[in-house]
């Protein structure tokens, strides 16, 4: 009885986690290897319909705007879920949140939404509505269009849980005191938190 207990022993000692180091090495070799990375966004286009001062602290503004979402992972899929787009100014949002539909995104392919921004009188801080007001027909300015929302990757059958991600896509727009129609082209790239 006594070699068999220390046959049992030696073989817990060291069987049982040689197994558990394998299957943790396994683990990680499969993480490393396909190790998702964030999508890159890109605002393609934007038009300004509107962008006035409407009242004392007031705004009202339509944008519509071209964003492009690439998926650059070559083995991991991507699902949007539950995406919102705004528009700021002066770091201020002026408009309420657009709901974007819900995408599934292939590895390394990429999705285009074009949200139609409005906000009619939404409230804003009074050097925001000065700002519009007083901006002369050949000045710039910047404003944001920001998307949040939650991801899940996918690799193979399996799918990961919600991870909550933030993009930011700054660019400059010239404005005709705060009212007429602009189009403009982005001047950095967005940036994905």
């Amino acid at each position: 009885h006594g070699w068999k207990s220390k046959k049992l022993y030696r073989w817990i000692l060291w069987g049982v986690p040689s197994f558990l180091s394998v299957v943790l090495l396994t683990i990680l070799i499969i993480y490393l290897v396909l190790l998702p990375s964030k999508p890159s966004f890109v605002l393609q286009d934007a038009s300004v319909v509107q962008l006035k001062a409407t009242g004392p602290g007031l705004i009202s503004s339509s944008i519509q705007a071209s964003i492009v979402s690439h998926n650059s992972n070559n083995r991991v899929g991507i699902f949007y879920d539950t995406l919102e787009a705004h528009v700021a100014y002066l770091d201020q949002q002026i408009t309420p949140p657009v709901l974007l539909p819900q995408t599934y995104q292939s590895p390394d392919e990429s999705s285009v939404w074009t949200p139609l921004m409005c906000g009619t009188d939404v409230p804003a801080a009074p050097y925001v509505v000065a700002s519009i007001q007083q901006t002369p027909s050949y000045a710039s300015t910047s404003f944001s269009v920001r998307i949040g929302g939650k991801l899940r990757w996918q690799v193979g059958s399996w799918t990961s849980g919600h991870y909550g991600f933030y993009v930011q896509c700054d660019a400059y727009l010239p404005l005709s005191g705060g009212r007429g129609s602009h189009s403009f082209l982005p001047t950095y790239p967005c940036q994905t938190n």
